[in-house]
């Protein structure tokens, strides 16, 4: 247990640099975006292939089932996003839609995953989060952006296309999910090419995080932050006892997706708020606070469960 909480103590350090450095204005005020820029198009990227081309996917039913699972947990939470914020402006509407789902499962729940269970969970985590990553590395950001445009004539499913086919991520994770599931595997002189990058990736999106953190505690931000939270926390406690009790999978896999259903937020859906014209810095605020809770929830979860 220790090792795994010093890792998330880790990525909570690299935050507090970013903080640091943006505060005493040692870095150009535009240095988030540039971060962003290079999270989006290259680290990220590069994770997504090195993980992919790291397993073997299995083409049964349980695994498509195990994806679908995690698209439609996305799909359920931006509907209820769009609910709450039918009568607010464009900004909340994409604080809410964007924040509401996107699980941060590759980078943060993982690693709890292979520490404590069985090569099968990190299969399940692993296909759950191709679910998961369709919706919160471009589908969802594609989906709200057009949404919560202004255009008269409704929603542009061209344009919704056009967003889809030019998000990086998205477009890296679609062809290795192809790729891999097929059975086929990227030389290994690839790999070693990008795996610095892949390496960069936590610390990159960590550090954006930290730069983007901008808190005010004014009553309207903690009452969004409280709420988001808290709708957030109550899905996952609603999904966790759904697959532990309900699902027939094997123990293993039901232990692996309780552990992440309490995954934090996705560490680029505050990136996907400021392009959708809402409040970074509140969504990056949400998201430490979200990682904190996390930490908390998912160590009393593995003693809950007799993983420890």
């Amino acid at each position: 247990m220790s090792h795994v909480l010093l890792n998330a103590a880790a990525f909570v350090l690299i935050m507090c640099v970013g903080r640091f450095l943006d505060a005493r204005h040692i870095i150009p005020a535009s240095s988030g975006e540039t971060l962003k820029k290079i999270l989006m198009n290259f680290t990220l990227p590069a994770a997504i292939i090195v993980n992919f081309n790291k397993n073997t996917l299995s083409s049964g039913g349980i695994m498509l089932a195990l994806a679908v699972l995690g698209l439609a947990a996305n799909v359920i939470m931006v509907v209820l996003g769009m609910l709450m914020t039918r009568s607010r402006n464009a900004g909340t509407k994409a604080l809410y839609m964007l924040c509401l789902p996107a699980m941060n499962i590759g980078t943060f729940c993982i690693p709890f995953v292979q520490s404590f269970l069985p090569a099968l969970g990190t299969v399940t985590a692993s296909m759950f989060d191709v679910g998961n990553s369709i919706a919160c590395t471009g589908g969802t950001y594609a989906f709200t952006s057009e949404y919560i445009s202004e255009k008269s004539h409704g929603f542009d499913w061209a344009t919704f296309g056009k967003r889809i086919v030019t998000s990086t991520p998205l477009m890296t994770y679609v062809v290795m999910f192809t790729v891999t599931t097929l059975g086929f595997h990227l030389p290994e002189a690839v790999t070693t090419l990008i795996n610095p990058l892949a390496a960069a990736n936590p610390c990159i999106a960590m550090l954006m995080i930290g730069v983007l953190i901008h808190i005010e505690f004014k009553r309207e931000y903690m009452l969004d932050i409280a709420l988001i939270l808290g709708l957030r926390h109550l899905f996952s406690i609603i999904l966790a006892a759904l697959c532990y009790w309900v699902l027939p999978f094997d123990l293993v896999i039901r232990q692996a997706l309780v552990i992440v259903a309490f995954a934090p937020l996705s560490v680029i859906a505050p990136a996907y708020v400021g392009m959708c014209g809402g409040d970074e810095g509140k969504a990056s605020a949400l998201n430490s606070f979200s990682i904190i809770l996390s930490v908390t929830e998912i160590t009393l979860l593995l003693m809950l469960m007799g993983l420890n």
